[in-house]
């Protein structure tokens, strides 16, 4: 008896030993096929799916976002990025004799005429919603309608027909060189040498994209938008203040009272715009210095805060009388 029970304990003992081998194994995929799981959609967008439902946002609704993405990532938003900063951190130019330094320079034919007239003629038509930003803020109206006018010329440039989930989720899945061939090759050759270093901040940049993939996937179903109808820039950002959206959440302000934070309303934008700022350090009486600092946390260059002031001052000035077309003069007549 002593020798079976002994013998039995054994086998179990094998058995369960086994099992453990079995189910630990390298090369053993114990996970659940996710395309039977998340079935029509591509494959590329799968470990985003599993991972957005992995930390609590999934279901039919997620599913059909990336469903109707297609089975085709961009490879315009980390190319460019990687491109960007590559030049920056390897190609940058000797400075140009003579040029004015950073903290004067302007984005070209920004601060212009015209444009401080439109800006004008915006304030005018909107005069309610800057009057409330100025009320609660201290932020004056020339500043935010100027913010506006260089982030989307006041609501007439959001996106040029980037879908923001499939800029953001193409960026989230873009993790390595091979992934971006049409833009390494705008590089210099000796960027094979740095293949290591591009291939790690793709990583980064991968990561911080995943975060916003999140936070539009959270946002869009908070308030049952479209997203199929949601543009982006280059990068992700949305709305006529383009946020990223990451700050939707903390910043995102409902203007008008409806209930939903859309940043495509313009009583929205300009309420989140002016929350930003004064999240940021905005009080009534900032100095053009300090003014400067608050406006360069909402774009990290100089060029960008120095536009905004600049085209402010144009702004608050009284309107040039427009000048007479030079020709011909008149005939006299007697």
């Amino acid at each position: 008896m002593n020798v079976r029970i002994i013998a039995c304990v054994f086998v179990l003992f094998v058995c369960l030993g086994s099992a453990c081998t079995q189910a630990t194994a390298p090369g053993v995929d114990a996970a659940p096929d996710l395309r039977a799981l998340h079935p029509g959609i591509a494959p590329v967008w799968l470990p985003l799916v599993r991972r957005l439902a992995d930390e609590g946002i999934g279901g039919p609704d997620v599913d059909a976002y990336f469903l109707a993405l297609g089975g085709e990532i961009t490879q315009e938003p980390m190319g460019r990025k990687v491109r960007e900063i590559y030049r920056a951190r390897f190609m940058r130019p000797p400075p140009v004799p003579g040029a004015p330094p950073s903290r004067k320079r302007v984005y070209p034919g920004v601060v212009t005429e015209d444009n401080a007239r439109r800006c004008r003629d915006f304030l005018a038509a909107n005069p309610q919603y800057f009057a409330r930003a100025q009320q609660l803020h201290g932020i004056p109206p020339e500043i935010l309608v100027s913010l506006l006018f260089v982030e989307t010329r006041l609501g007439t440039a959001i996106g040029g027909g980037n879908n923001a989930l499939h800029t953001l989720a193409s960026m989230a899945v873009s993790k390595k060189p091979e992934q971006i061939p049409a833009w390494l090759a705008q590089l210099p050759e000796d960027h094979a040498q740095r293949l290591d270093w591009i291939e790690d901040l793709m990583q980064k940049r991968s990561e911080w994209a995943y975060k916003e993939v999140k936070a539009l996937v959270a946002y869009v179903r908070k308030y049952r938008l479209d997203m199929a109808a949601i543009p982006g820039s280059y990068y992700g950002a949305i709305g006529y203040g383009q946020f990223m959206p990451t700050n939707i959440e903390p910043y995102g302000v409902d203007g008008n009272g409806d209930g939903v934070v859309d940043l495509f309303n313009m009583a929205d934008a300009i309420a989140s715009v002016a929350n930003y700022l004064a999240k940021h350090g905005w009080k009534p009486g900032l100095n053009r210095e300090a003014r400067h600092k608050v406006l360069r946390t909402y774009n990290h260059v100089d060029i960008y805060p120095n536009t905004i002031l600049a085209l402010a001052d144009l702004v608050k000035k009284p309107a040039r009388p427009p000048q007479a077309k030079k020709g011909k003069k008149a005939p006299q007549w007697p």
